[in-house]
């Protein structure tokens, strides 16, 4: 005899769990299904809840909107598990250099404002080297993701709402007009909802889900001596968890991805650790699990397109804490029969062609596009931007292909910027831009770190596109390469110099040595760009590993910015 219930929700990691607890909350009969892995990336998430992150310093997205409900939210649960499992931590973060402490102190008053202040209690010379200075965030939370996901299954468990087992999405579900069957597991429901994490990759039904999964690698610490409450951020976080006992992470690696702890993994951590922690530590944990991100960094739910039996609640990321509440809440509702799903998570952008209402995927959207070469992919895109009389600039001239298409699409009206450190490029650009006819082009022999400095101060953020390729000279020396450290810098400098509705493609080459190094850096430096602000995408090429990687960023104009949300009120946990 099967058993009928409202919803049956396929994974008990973070989605799941706070999926499942809304829809409680609205008095839905609701099933859990889920294999109890010892290793996934909620059981080893540190659970931080940052008010400003990046390289960038920006204000997480929609913080002030999603932080009241997570709040209310993990407070009521905690009342009803009678587990404490959340917390508000104040957070500290080190400047690293004394650019980032300038980009600070220009965004404090404005767009920073409410989020960050002085740091109340200077952080104990003897422990930590904070000689460029810090800001602190008052607002900052931790949520104890292992304890949350055992208190939930606990209570699941005791309210006959949880089953261990693993789901086959083929082969074990059966759809019904009104719903689905699952008859090796005896469950009739409504609705079935995949809250897989990164596992949800292999799901045929919603195979459409652009998936760009992280593998993070986090140590355990001993710190003997250190007394300090407060997350401490400066490249990577390091937070008390009891004691002299600390984590520390996170690393990001999008090749291998495993969930075995690797000593690269390790050295990274206590490398970057040893930058501003004047204390000794021993390694005592070391683990590894792969985040479920997907392509354009927004989590994905709703129903399928096709089969609304079917839904999709995924995608969560490192910002999962903070986010998981307020989207749990609204797809509750949803299925419920209530509300709707905000577009820029639903589900429906992944399938543009069923889309119902949604904007369709532009050229600088996140809709999946035929792999077409990716160095064409970018030149169509400033081809789009760059009109007759603008300004360009080409961080990496190279053979000088770019630098030409930039010089002939902004005529002789217009001015190229070409930037290369090897005189051996130069020469190569300067000949192809003779033979096309083309005079209007500053060379220039500089890394392309300096590119503020050397782009004239009027022209400061009014440049229409802005082209790098990463790596080294094709038929060149191929022990020159780019340098990660110069790069990020430049990538900093164009970001200030590109106007609104103008557009930066980065080319990043992973094959040389260094090479995966620096991807990651542009990738971390890409991702937390704020997206009120920046459109960003990524295109790969069809060959996995070290295969080449396109980075579309296109600053928003005013209009499309657009406002932050109103601040939510505290609502109902459902």
């Amino acid at each position: 005899m099967q058993r009928a219930v409202d919803d049956i929700i396929v994974g008990q990691g973070l989605a799941g769990t706070t999926l499942a607890w809304a829809l409680r909350g609205r008095g839905r009969r609701v099933v859990v299904i889920d294999p109890e892995e010892a290793v996934t990336s909620s059981r080893i998430a540190a659970g931080l809840i940052t008010p400003v992150t990046g390289q960038r310093l920006v204000p997480t997205w929609r913080q002030q909107e999603f932080w009241p409900v997570a709040c209310d939210f993990y407070r009521r649960v905690e009342a009803e598990t009678k587990t404490k499992f959340f917390e508000r931590r104040s957070m500290v973060r080190l400047f690293v250099s004394e650019s980032e402490r300038q980009r600070y102190c220009d965004r404090a008053d404005a767009e920073l404002a409410g989020l960050v202040r002085d740091p109340e209690q200077p952080l104990n010379a003897d422990c930590f080297d904070a000689s460029l200075g810090a800001f602190e965030m008052p607002d900052g939370g931790r949520l104890d993701v292992a304890t949350y996901l055992d208190a939930s299954r606990a209570w699941l468990r005791a309210n006959n709402a949880m089953v261990s087992g693993r789901i086959d999405p083929l082969r074990d579900v059966n759809l019904k007009d009104d719903g689905v069957v699952l008859p090796g597991f005896g469950l009739r429901a409504e609705r079935l909802v995949f809250c897989e994490g990164a596992a949800g990759r292999g799901n045929p039904w919603f195979d459409s889900v652009r998936f760009r999964p992280a593998k993070g690698e986090i140590l355990t610490l001993q710190i003997p001596g250190l007394e300090e409450d407060r997350v401490i951020h400066r490249g990577i976080w390091l937070v008390r968890v009891a004691d002299d006992r600390y984590m520390a992470g996170s690393t990001y690696e999008w090749e291998q991805l495993d969930c075995e702890p690797t000593p690269a993994g390790r050295e990274e951590i206590c490398e970057r650790l040893r930058a501003f922690l004047r204390l000794p530590f021993e390694v005592v944990g070391h683990m590894a699990a792969v985040r479920p991100a997907l392509a354009d960094f927004r989590p994905v739910l709703g129903p399928h397109p096709e089969h609304p039996q079917l839904v999709c609640f995924n995608g969560l990321g490192a910002k999962g804490s903070l986010q998981a509440p307020f989207f749990a809440r609204q797809l509750a509702a949803l299925l419920a029969g209530e509300g709707a799903i905000d577009d820029e998570v639903n589900v429906l952008r992944m399938f543009p062609e069923r889309a119902n209402g949604l904007k369709p995927p532009t050229a600088m959207s996140s809709g999946r596009e035929p792999r077409r070469q990716l160095t064409r992919q970018a030149h169509d895109i400033v081809r789009e931007v760059l009109a007759v009389g603008d300004v360009a600039v080409d961080a990496t001239a190279g053979n000088g292909h770019d630098t030409r298409l930039l010089a002939q699409l902004v005529g002789d009206g217009g001015k190229v910027f070409a930037f290369d450190v090897q005189e051996e490029a130069l020469v190569r650009t300067e000949k192809r831009l003779r033979e096309a006819g083309l005079t209007h082009v500053m060379l220039l022999q500089r890394d392309h770190a300096e590119l503020a400095a050397a782009i004239p101060v009027e022209l400061h953020g009014r440049i229409a596109a802005v082209m790098f390729n990463l790596g080294y000279l094709p038929g060149g020396d191929h022990s020159v390469v780019t340098r990660t450290d110069a790069t990020l810098q430049a990538l900093e400098a164009a970001l200030e110099l590109v106007r609104p509705g103008g557009v930066m493609t980065v080319m990043v080459y992973r094959g040389h040595p260094g090479g995966q190094e620096e991807a990651a850096a542009v990738e971390r430096l890409l991702v937390d760009l704020d997206p009120h602000r920046w459109d960003h995408r990524t295109v790969d090429n069809q060959s996995a590993g070290t295969g080449p990687r396109l980075h579309i960023v296109r600053r928003r104009s005013p209009s499309e910015a657009g406002h932050d949300a109103e601040d939510a009120q505290c609502v109902p946990w459902c």
